[in-house]
């Protein structure tokens, strides 16, 4: 049974849970408007969910105040520990997605997989649901002290999964606990939590590893729900974060494929529900690996300008499951920024290559020539024809060229290269003498790898004779 202790007007204390307060640290005119005390933990009726692979279908509730809720549980303290916490107007019942994630961890392994389910308190308004969010985690950090006084859990191993609110319950939860392993923020909520302390959202101090995918970071005036700021200690921006493939039509499918819940859910937040989808496909699917690389923009990212992990390998992780193994790398005062495109449906990763095309510079070529580029690569289980470009360029002789070429397809290991260059020039002189493209060399660079810089370009690099030309006239 839970008790309210008593009330103020800037603090409210809960029996076991502590007192909350408004300090200044919460208040902002401009991003945090209207500030409420939380409800008391008996509205928001915060359940703790146990289910592992001796229950997989059924729950168990454990309740850190009754002990034999945790003795008469299948809680194996020789397993992993995951929490799983949904957001705003989402719950065990209305978030199927919950269910599913649960499903592909027990399938992947042996885990205690905990799902949060605070439906009592996440509904509207929205400041409301921000304020409750802090019961929540202190419900899910006393669970964890009690574990850890029966020895049976220690919190640097204990993971949470945390999506919108979810996201900075989880930061509240590390921040009480203090050494919480892991925490995995899938697009946390922007509104009241963007450009706020770190004490007041998720930020890389809530854990010993804390991994954040963002996948709808538009301002909340374009209608975009989650963060655009890193807040972790890697940060992956998937398709630069919003905007994800796929969305507007699944926005509509969803109501046929998912029913009228899930499809309501997609039809006014597919974006901010992507990152889930990515978490939730890097647990078993390992046919491609979804490797994120740090790079200073969007678009340089795109016109292929970062392959490198580096000498250290920071400058690279994998996106999912996997981004623990940055770990033993990260750095407190360092925000990663790492980015990777996506296709726009399951399992949503694609092959990436770097393509360097490096010029020869003969004292016959022109300086520069204008065109476009196309590109096959010839793999050991599949080909790929692709334009390297959307619009004619200019190009000049002796310089280098890098591209980003993307595809859904597993080509295997690329075997050999071939190149056409298409001129398209309008000088009147070259009806008489078709301008030319010198070519030295072209390296293909997989970037779907972990890989130490530099890189063994002559293991990639695909030569001709530099006086061999691809030209072909528009």
């Amino acid at each position: 049974m839970y008790y309210l202790l008593y009330i103020e007007d800037k603090e409210i204390c809960m029996k076991e849970l502590g007192c909350f307060a408004i300090t200044d640290d919460f208040k902002s005119l401009i991003h945090r408007p209207i500030n409420k005390l939380p409800h008391d933990r008996a509205t928001i009726n915060t359940k703790l969910l146990l289910y592992t692979r001796q229950n997989a279908k059924e729950s168990h509730r454990l309740v850190a105040s009754d002990k034999s809720s945790i003795d008469e549980s299948n809680f194996n303290p020789e397993n992993p520990t995951k929490f799983i916490v949904h957001g705003f107007m989402d719950s065990d019942l209305y978030g199927p997605w919950m269910v599913q994630m649960k499903d592909e961890f027990l399938m992947h392994g042996d885990y205690n997989i905990i799902i949060v389910d605070w439906s009592g308190g996440n509904k509207m308004p929205y400041y409301q649901a921000s304020a409750n969010t802090r019961v929540v985690a202190a419900e899910i950090a006393l669970l964890v002290q009690t574990l850890e006084k029966y020895n049976l859990v220690k919190r640097e191993d204990v993971h949470i999964i945390g999506h919108s609110l979810g996201g900075h319950i989880a930061g509240y939860a590390g921040a009480r606990l203090k050494t919480l392993g892991r925490i995995t923020g899938c697009d946390p909520a922007e509104p009241y939590f963007q450009n706020m302390p770190p004490s007041v959202r998720l930020d890389p101090t809530d854990a010993q590893f804390v991994d954040v995918i963002h996948s709808d970071a538009t301002d909340v005036l374009f209608v975009g729900f989650g963060m655009s700021h890193p807040v972790g200690h890697v940060d992956f921006f998937p398709n630069n974060g919003r905007n994800q493939p796929g969305c507007k039509t699944d926005k509509l499918k969803s109501f046929i494929t998912d029913g009228l819940t899930e499809g309501l859910r997609r039809f006014g937040a597919c974006n901010h529900q992507r990152s889930l989808d990515f978490f939730h496909h890097s647990i078993n699917y390992r046919k491609v690996v979804p490797v994120g690389y740090e790079c200073t923009s969007w678009k340089d990212f795109l016109d292929g300008k970062c392959a490198e992990c580096g000498s250290d390998s920071k400058r690279c992780a994998i996106m999912g499951i996997r981004a623990d193994e940055y770990k033993d790398l990260k750095n407190s005062s360092v925000h990663h920024m790492l980015y990777l495109k996506t296709s726009g449906k399951s399992p949503f990763w694609l092959y990436h290559y770097q393509i360097n095309v490096k010029l020869f510079k003969p004292k016959t070529a022109y300086k520069d020539v204008k065109g476009t580029l196309e590109i096959s690569l010839f793999g050991s289980k599949a080909d790929l024809v692709d334009k390297l470009q959307n619009k004619v360029a200019d190009f000049y002789h002796g310089a280098r060229y890098q591209y980003l070429l993307t595809t859904d397809k597993d080509l295997g290991e690329i075997k050999s290269v071939s190149f056409k260059w298409s001129s398209s020039s309008k000088n009147p002189i070259n009806i008489l003498k078709k301008p030319k493209l010198f070519v030295e060399y072209i390296t293909v660079v997989p970037m779907n790898v972990l890989e130490k810089s530099p890189r063994n370009m002559a293991d990639r690099a695909f030569c001709g004779k530099p006086q061999l030309v691809w030209n072909q006239e528009l």
